[in-house]
């Protein structure tokens, strides 16, 4: 299963990496700097050539498509050359991987790169599509399905660990009818064990579902990835989208003439299945490929995306870590303990408008976060941690917040901890004016109903009125009283 990982890491160590992903929809170019470690990519962009089309009856590539695709390598080869690409990563998945005629793509695609083109075994597409999601989203159990044009990958996931996995050979560009499709799928037994549970959607066609629930039901956040909603919405969606005479709104023009298909999967999957839930995800067999080639020192995406940013965004080091340190004793008294990991990260994050105009940074600062491409996070984590950083420079002035439907994804108790979180950070940013070194002169602790602070003598001349009234305000926001020793 890792041979093809193990291939390329000899020779890939540093520099820029280029991934083609030949698909039976499109075909993919995605540049990375630094080894596909940093998650930003440097170029991408995709160009539809539909390999896949026809190949139901055919079992062939069109020539058409053939004619496109070389196209597309032509010129995919051009920017890598232009670009100073170090290293190649170039696979290919089912429309290759079932056409009689493969090669005659194959050879002269080949020929253009000059260099080799892996075909993808169906497990290979299936454990690399799990790769992909498991490395960008936190997940324990579920079900991923990767839909393609000419594939379906379905594996089944406990304790993060793969347990069932399967390639089905059917796709949005698949000519077949809503009876031959369920035909495929229930040939999956499995796919019972997958009761309860959410389904981890992946694909263009999932991420045409999710864009068509942002349209439908007025979801505030456009942001596919981490989008979750449940299956009798998904259901009552892809009805409306398996009928050809019916219009979706939300609908990418590019999908519209397969999407009848891609919802009769879509749909047959999520009765046979028995899911609770749909979360869109983002990515693709690519990050699986990413998450394979830097297994032995890999550094999470979050970490290296949020570091960046940070990076940019302090004005002094060692800030975060002291607000973390200061907030530990009381942190689990005034937020729920799962919020932990993403409180940590808005520390990190707690400067990140200190060079914008003062009376924009509240707004600036929550849409930037809200924005950030940080995918391990759901988006009521995300908007959590944007209405703590947005308090953290808004305080409690003119009673503003962020946009009521988006607060709205959040319950009364996020939105309580949040506030208070957020005035908490605001406090210690006035009373250490930015710097490090004032916050080791300084402890919360919680003790019955009151937020005591303690200040080491020589520093108790930064607490003056307005860091007094701010600290009441943290208080206040926590239902407690306060007490400066």
């Amino acid at each position: 299963m890792n041979e093809l990982a193990l291939s390329y890491d000899k020779k890939i160590n540093k520099g820029k990496l280029a991934i083609i992903d030949i698909g039976s929809n499109s075909i993919r170019l995605v540049i990375y700097p630094q080894n596909g470690k940093y998650p930003f990519p440097l170029f991408n962009e995709r160009i539809n050539c539909k390999l896949g089309d026809g190949l139901t009856f055919s079992q062939k590539i069109a020539s058409q498509s053939i004619s496109k695709a070389l196209s597309a390598i032509k010129r995919f080869a051009y920017i890598i050359k232009t670009m100073s690409v170090d290293h190649q990563l170039i696979v290919a998945t089912a429309a290759i991987r079932r056409a009689k005629n493969a090669n005659e793509f194959l050879r002269p695609a080949e020929k253009i790169l000059n260099y080799k083109i892996r075909t993808l075994s169906a497990k290979e597409e299936a454990h690399y599509a799990y790769l992909g999601v498991l490395g960008n989203m936190s997940i324990d159990d579920g079900l991923i399905a990767d839909l393609g044009g000419g594939s379906l990958e379905l594996i089944l996931i406990k304790d993060r660990e793969k347990i069932k996995s399967t390639s089905i050979d059917i796709g949005h560009l698949s000519q077949l009818s809503y009876d031959e499709i369920n035909a495929e799928i229930s040939k999956v037994e499995w796919l019972t064990k997958s009761e309860g549970l959410t389904l981890y959607g992946t694909g263009g066609s999932f991420r045409a579902l999710g864009s068509a629930y942002i349209k439908n039901y007025d979801y505030p956040l456009q942001l596919l990835h981490g989008l979750n909603f449940k299956s009798e919405q998904a259901t009552t969606l892809l009805d409306k989208m398996s009928d050809e005479s019916e219009m979706v709104i939300g609908i990418p023009p590019g999908r519209i003439d397969t999407i009848s298909t891609a919802a009769n999967i879509m749909i047959n999957l999520v009765f046979a299945s028995s899911v609770k839930n749909i979360m869109i995800s983002g990515t693709s067999i690519r990050d699986g490929l990413i998450a394979e080639l830097n297994k032995e020192n890999r550094v999470s995406p979050d970490k290296v995306a949020y570091y960046k940013v940070l990076a940019k965004n302090q004005r002094f080091n060692g800030m975060q870590t002291r607000i973390k340190r200061i907030f530990k004793p009381i942190f689990k008294k005034i937020a729920n303990k799962d919020f932990e990991r993403v409180f940590k990260i808005s520390t990190n994050l707690s400067d990140i408008a200190w060079d914008e105009q003062p009376e924009l940074r509240g707004n600036i600062a929550s849409e930037k976060i809200l924005s950030l491409p940080i995918r391990d996070l759901t988006h009521v984590e995300r908007v959590w941690m944007a209405n703590i950083v947005y308090y953290r420079y808004i305080g409690t002035k003119d009673k503003k917040q962020i946009n009521q439907d988006v607060i709205n994804l959040l319950s009364a108790k996020q939105r309580r901890s949040s506030f208070a979180i957020g005035l908490g950070l605001r406090f210690l940013y006035v009373f250490s004016a930015g710097l490090p070194k004032n916050l080791d002169k300084i402890k919360l602790k919680i003790k019955k109903n009151i937020l005591v602070c303690r200040i080491v003598p020589e520093a108790r001349v930064l607490m003056d009125k307005e860091c007094e009234r701010k600290l009441k305000s943290f208080a206040n926001a926590c239902d407690l009283n306060y007490e400066i020793i």
